[in-house]
């Protein structure tokens, strides 16, 4: 082989693995740490508690919950349609993954309570993260907001 074509073989190799690690960055951003307020850090631990003890590989609710804060799947397309995560549902297993999964559904369902540090709302985001968005209304998820709020405190 040449030298013109050892140079043409490697430039097409080199963009293509370029290419390829450039895919590989997008489809994975999903999953990359994102920073939280200490406010949103100590509600992402509680629920991580109540929902799966802390274990990554928590499966419950009859199979239709996965990851340490149990997500369900129509969680999770309601927190991807619209953020730009990426990744699929499995991906909720992966803990950085998930924790955005849940800041992508507060943003959509909670904005203030979720976002704005001085309308914080820890009991609301709790709620709806139980009870879907309208959550924070309903009865039933009171007695979830009393096993989270112990862990606030």
């Amino acid at each position: 082989m040449n030298d013109t074509k050892k140079t043409y073989l490697m430039g097409t190799l080199y963009y293509a693995f370029v290419a390829l690690c450039l895919f590989y960055i997008t489809s994975v951003a999903g999953a990359m740490p994102q920073s939280y307020t200490p406010q949103q850090d100590a509600l992402l631990d509680a629920l991580i508690q109540v929902e799966s003890s802390g274990r990554d590989d928590a499966v419950g609710d009859g199979g239709k919950a996965i990851g340490c804060l149990q997500i369900w799947q129509p969680y999770w397309y309601d927190a991807t349609e619209r953020s730009g995560i990426g990744g699929t549902y499995k991906d909720c297993y992966n803990r950085a993954y998930a924790k955005r999964i849940v800041d992508a559904y507060m943003t959509r369902y909670a904005r203030e309570a979720w976002t704005d540090p001085k309308l914080f709302n820890a009991e609301k985001c709790a709620r709806i993260h139980n009870g879907g968005p309208k959550g924070y209304l309903k009865k039933a998820t009171k007695k979830y907001w009393n096993k989270v709020d112990k862990l606030l405190k």
